[in-house]
């Protein structure tokens, strides 16, 4: 069927509102700076910052250069990094580091989030979505505040560039026409699933997400699917399958690698629990996105908010049910969208957070599509056109307004962490992260001090809670109490051997070694301070057994004359 002229100015038309829309949201973002995990992904990756690596990005852990390993396989994210540092760095380096521009990195994410919503507009068209919501839902979901974890944050670009290729393949697989065309299709539609495999691991949904597309989706004449259309469509999703069945071999053998991340141990009752309250959660933020944060937990929720979520999934998949039964399928295929994009990051399988807001990015998407099309089916907003797309582009003032403040709380890590810890004075990770920006970045050491004895009164607070021994220490409260005992050398050497002592009181692992051979290190400075020279070779000596690097610096320390 051939698109008239008028269908083809309403999509340009469009597909230019988004483009502009998406660059307004995101523009205030390109003066940031590098935050959080940009450092393991960009600034400290070695491999990154070499192209004539790029082989061995296919081959490692996206933060082989971080603290730990994650079993993050992302070769294809890595390698748009790779691109963007080669264009980014002009040679500056600041304390070893080397500290690319970082506009290039913010427009790429802008560009990928702007062409994912490009690729929606497309998809609903493909549909035969109606005018108004095949306008309103790419726009909706352009400048919807939830998505800043995902495009303000550069590290999150893996959902923005996921999303891009899987919804160009689930528009190839709908390819219809001659075989050669089809099979063109179904090629294309190949290669984009793996695309978005490699740049993040969400992306495995496609076979899934492409089925009620499949059973459901018009052909290009606007006919009803038969069983005719559904074989002519079937090859995409045996390909799919093959591709997922390949991927899943490899990264549970030669591409999974060891991981840091502790995974929850809760029972199945309770992560159904945590499931509904987490779902009730994320339908409360679609709807009103205030208060975002990026780090979210369900401590203190309410048993009865689970309960809410529980019923709201169950009444999501009746509606779906209810839908497809009275013919309504692109209602159905929008609940679908969302119920199997969410399934994954629902808790029901254990995840290293209970939630996280940038999980939504691609299920925000089809619950905005079902709920449009319901509206359009109630409302039928063709009868006031000019009504139905003033409240859409009001919707969309008042989003763009809440994404741009957003967009602010991810401008630099000390933004970042305080705007956090306003909405979640407990995390932990994100008091010592401040405190790390505040001692190694920006020369803060009275807010280092405040924020690392935060992290010990925590994790203090953390052992009684839990009723563990005050002598069980994690990494990071070992750390603390090194940093502390490094602010306080100099003018509290009594109060720095107190951090330095609570470090060698622990036994050593090939983890904590070197924390303790530094506690040894900075009890031996301070005892020359205090006038103890025999003391201080002593914890010298017991330094250098595990840092021998540090003898030169521990010689030239005890030939100074007192």
């Amino acid at each position: 069927m051939k698109t008239n002229d008028n269908e083809m100015r309403f999509r340009w038309f469009t597909a230019g509102m988004i483009v502009v829309l998406g660059f307004i949201a995101y523009a205030n973002t390109f003066a940031g700076e590098f935050v959080w995990d940009d450092a393991s992904s960009i600034l400290l990756h070695r491999h990154v910052q070499d192209p004539s690596k790029i082989g061995q990005l296919f081959l490692e852990d996206q933060h082989a250069f971080g603290r730990g390993q994650g079993n993050f396989y992302r070769p294809l994210l890595s390698v748009s990094f790779m691109a963007d540092y080669a264009w980014a760095f002009g040679g500056q380096i600041e304390d070893g580091v080397p500290q690319p521009a970082v506009f290039p990195f913010h427009l790429t994410n802008t560009l990928l989030h702007v062409g994912a919503a490009l690729w929606l507009l497309a998809l609903l068209c493909r549909v035969g979505a109606p005018r108004f919501v095949c306008a309103a839902a790419p726009l909706v979901w352009v400048v919807h505040p939830l998505h800043t974890g995902a495009i303000a944050y550069i590290s999150g670009r893996g959902d923005p560039m996921a999303a891009f290729f899987v919804f160009a393949a689930l528009w190839f697989a709908l390819w219809e026409g001659s075989p050669r065309r089809r099979i063109s299709g179904v090629a294309l539609s190949g290669f984009f699933f793996v695309a978005g495999l490699l740049s993040k691991e969400s992306a495995l949904v496609l076979p899934f997400l492409y089925v009620p597309l499949l059973l459901g989706a018009p052909t290009r004449g606007g006919a009803r699917p038969d069983r005719r259309v559904w074989v002519s469509r079937l090859p995409a999703l045996g390909v799919m399958a093959a591709i997922l069945a390949v991927y899943a071999g490899l990264r549970t053998t030669v591409l999974h690698f060891a991981s840091d991340s502790v995974m929850p141990s809760a029972g199945f009752g309770t992560r159904l629990l945590e499931t509904g309250q987490a779902l009730a959660l994320y339908l409360k933020l679609m709807v009103v996105p205030a208060g975002l944060h990026m780090e979210r937990t369900l401590e203190g929720v309410p048993v009865w908010v689970g309960f809410v979520g529980l019923v709201s999934a169950a009444a999501m998949v009746a509606l779906c049910a209810l839908a497809w039964r009275r013919g309504y399928y692109r209602i159905a295929i929008g609940g679908a969208w969302f119920l199997i994009t969410w399934f994954p990051i629902s808790g029901l399988i254990p995840l290293n957070a209970p939630m996280a807001e940038h999980w939504l990015y691609v299920p925000l998407a089809g619950l905005v599509w079902m709920t449009l099309e319901c509206l359009a089916l109630v409302w039928r907003p063709q009868r006031a056109p000019v009504a139905a797309y003033c409240a859409v582009i009001l919707c969309c003032l008042v989003l763009l307004a809440m994404t741009v403040d957003r967009n602010r709380d991810w401008r630099s890590n000390e933004a970042l962490y305080t705007a956090t810890l306003q909405r979640n004075p407990k995390s932990i990770r994100v008091h010592y992260n401040l405190a790390a920006t505040y001692q190694d970045l920006l020369d803060n050491p009275a807010g280092a001090r405040r924020h690392f004895e935060r992290v010990i009164e925590l994790y203090e607070d953390k052992k009684g809670a839990e009723g563990l021994e005050p002598t069980i220490f994690w990494n990071d409260e070992l750390e603390a109490h090194l940093s502390l005992g490094e602010i306080l050398s100099e003018l509290r050497p009594h109060e720095a051997m107190r951090h330095y002592a609570t470090v060698l009181s622990i036994t050593p692992t090939p983890d904590t070694a070197a924390m303790v051979g530094m506690a040894a290190f900075g009890m031996g400075r301070c005892s020359l301070q205090l006038d103890q020279p025999a003391q201080a070779r002593r914890f010298f000596e017991k330094a250098v057994e595990f840092i021998p690097e540090l003898r030169p610096e521990v010689e030239r320390m005890l030939a100074r004359p007192a």
